[in-house]
């Protein structure tokens, strides 16, 4: 090999290094670290739950067995495979308001299981992941107030993320954050990302709420009624439109955004 020739070599490697290098730097460190810390959260608030979910398949799957119902033991059997290998991953997928057909013949006992594991998991969630938020749109403010234009995006992209991601926060649709809803009578709710928003009457008196959504799409708002606290449940099929109500149920009461 001619000296030319080993020269270009060298130069294109470099380059790819440097180009590598640059690619990893890219993201800011304190972003990386508080991924991580949010993920361990994650890990650690979920545990319990799954070990527990785990626990009620096998009794289900020793019941279905001594019944001689194989199919539905095969059935819930897979279900605690999954659940083994990729419990997060087994979560959204049982989540999903496109179940597969095999899911919709499994038996109603696993899916009232599954569903109660689900809501269980979203709950003991809720918390890390509203603080991963509260810290990213920290960060964000942070950085931007800095000058650090990239880093600032770097952390507006990491919130993007969430949106679309099967192990984030909004995993279900978050349509109605951030819209100013009201209510036929004047009240108005708002809701933040990170789980808590504000009430309104019609005079205008305020009063804070928090919500936790579930594998279903309900929301569970810690709110008010009559100046009392009350739980409130809220669903919003459309973008622009809502119902909500004092129980699951009777969701009676119809929202617009304003």
């Amino acid at each position: 090999m001619n000296t030319r020739h080993l020269t270009t070599r060298i130069v294109l490697g470099l380059s790819i290094l440097a180009l590598t290098v640059s690619a990893l730097a890219a993201e800011p460190m304190q972003i990386s670290m508080l991924r991580k810390s949010w993920q361990q959260a994650r890990a650690r608030a979920a545990q319990p739950i799954d070990e527990s979910y785990l626990r009620d398949l096998h009794k289900l799957l020793d019941t279905f067995t001594k019944a001689g119902q194989l199919e539905d033991a095969m059935a819930v059997k897979n279900e605690s495979q999954s659940v083994v290998e990729d419990a997060a991953a087994a979560a959204a997928a049982s989540a999903s308001p496109y179940p597969s057909a095999e899911a919709a013949k499994q038996p109603a006992k696993l899916a009232t299981l599954r569903q109660s594991w689900i809501q269980s998991r979203d709950k003991a969630l809720q918390p890390s992941d509203a603080v991963y938020v509260r810290e990213l749109q920290k960060l964000q403010d942070s950085y931007a107030k800095a000058g650090k234009l990239e880093d600032a995006l770097a952390a507006k992209s990491e919130l993007e993320k969430l949106g679309g991601n099967s192990e984030a926060p909004s995993r279900q649709t978050r349509s109605f954050v951030g819209k100013k809803w009201a209510t036929a009578s004047g009240s108005q709710f708002t809701f933040k990302a990170d789980g808590t928003g504000t009430q309104a009457n019609a005079s205008g008196k305020e009063w804070p709420l928090k919500w936790t959504q579930g594998g279903d799409d309900l929301l569970t708002v810690d709110g008010w009624m009559d100046d009392k606290k009350a739980t409130l449940y809220f669903r919003f099929p459309k973008s622009r439109e809502g119902l909500f109500g004092s129980s699951t149920d009777k969701l009676d009461k119809q929202l617009t955004v304003k």
